[in-house]
């Protein structure tokens, strides 16, 4: 295929939870419909498999398997011959000779029309026959009134758990694997304070072993009506709950809560031309997935389309200390609500030959500890 015949770019849909599978929409234009891009006839489908180093082009749902893409989620299936029936999900190492025996994977989405039907169904493609099928599921007695996926989740175990989550309001857990999928759900614990824009802009969730992790924002909280100069202040609060069938919304722990006025920055050997923090707009948070208490924030002197200049700070939130500084291109960066994503995929890369590989947090620059604490303003960012 020529890159001319792409309408946009090719993105990421889902992640297995460790990182060997990754889904790929390829958007190509229809000479019928040139400006239709986004309709699923004009989608193709792409599994990168990093495990076996493969990729798989998938078949069309078509019309009989309409599905929604919000919801797409892609999982290994569960290996036959292991004993280990729980439902723990672990970062595998590639050893040589696994990929042939754990190489079936399964795509699953919710249909186009799920909500309010008599007999919802979710659509599922299984790499070992290469086809899409149907699957009729259970809802429950006490399902939400509210609920668009913005990211999912790949749970796995036996059942081959999904989790689809609407960041302004809960989780959906389903077992695609099973006959019979009923469906269990979880409030999350904070409420929106604002559902005008998209949830991802200030709210992340990942799953770490036998942990969910959810961190939410909250922009300007300090702002009134009678405000003359929009404030940059914001606050994140960072939860997390068992990845147990049981769970309910009680269970929800609060891990830390941070201000923006208190995060610590080394100054030393910053650069004049840097603007302070506490004149740059933080959002799209984003969880660490080496399961500590960093979480990736996008850092802008204003949201519009025209603000091209970015950094991704990273920030500890229980010492309230930005770790990390990269400057961030954001020239196809449309505001805040999508810039980047994360994924275990680089646990499967090989570094190139005569390349050393460097152990430390992938794509930014280490900082030098602070020496005293800033409340408040402070003097830069360091590059």
């Amino acid at each position: 295929m020529d890159h001319t015949e792409f309408a946009v770019a090719p993105y990421i849909l889902a992640t297995e939870t460790d990182g060997g599978l990754v889904l790929l929409c390829v958007p190509t234009v229809d000479p019928d419909y040139p400006t239709d891009h986004l309709r699923p006839r004009n989608c193709q489908y792409f599994v990168y498999d990093a495990l076996a180093r493969k990729l798989h082009q998938l078949p069309q749902p078509g019309f009989q398997h309409r599905l929604s893409q919000r919801s797409l989620a892609i999982m290994r299936k569960p290996n036959k011959s292991s004993k280990n029936t729980s439902n723990h999900v672990s970062l595998r190492p590639h050893v040589h000779g696994e990929a042939e025996a754990e190489a079936d994977f399964v795509v699953a989405a919710q249909s186009y029309i799920f909500w309010g039907k008599e007999s919802p169904h979710i659509c599922i493609y299984d790499s070992a026959i290469k086809t899409w099928s149907n699957k009729p599921v259970v809802m429950g007695s006490s399902y939400p009134d509210h609920h668009l996926p913005s990211k999912t989740l790949a749970i796995g175990g036996i059942n081959g758990t999904v989790a689809w989550v609407d960041l302004w309001h809960n989780i959906i857990f389903c077992d695609v694997l099973a006959k019979r999928p009923k469906l269990r759900y979880l409030k999350l614990p904070s409420e929106p304070r604002d559902r005008g824009f998209n949830p991802r802009s200030v709210r992340d969730i990942a799953v770490f072993g036998n942990t969910i992790k959810y961190v939410a924002m909250l922009l300007r909280p300090d702002d009134t009506s009678s405000s003359k100069v929009p404030s940059c202040r914001w606050m994140a609060t960072a939860w997390s709950i068992d990845k147990s069938r049981h769970a309910s919304a009680k269970d929800w722990r609060m891990v830390c809560k941070l201000d923006s006025t208190r995060i610590m920055v080394d100054a030393a050997g910053t650069a004049a031309s840097f603007p302070t923090l506490s004149s740059l707009c933080g959002s799209l948070p984003t969880l660490s997935l080496q399961n500590d208490a960093i979480v990736y924030f996008l850092a802008k002197i204003d949201f519009s389309p025209r603000q091209r200049t970015a950094w991704v700070l990273a920030v500890d939130m229980k010492n309230e200390t930005v770790e990390q500084v990269v400057e961030f291109p954001a020239e196809r960066t449309y505001c805040v609500a999508e810039g980047y994503d994360a994924s275990r995929i680089s646990a499967y890369l090989q570094p190139a030959p005569g390349r050393k590989q460097i152990h430390k947090r992938p794509g930014v620059s280490l900082l030098k500890s602070p020496s005293k604490k800033h409340t408040g303003d402070v003097d830069a960012m360091v590059e």
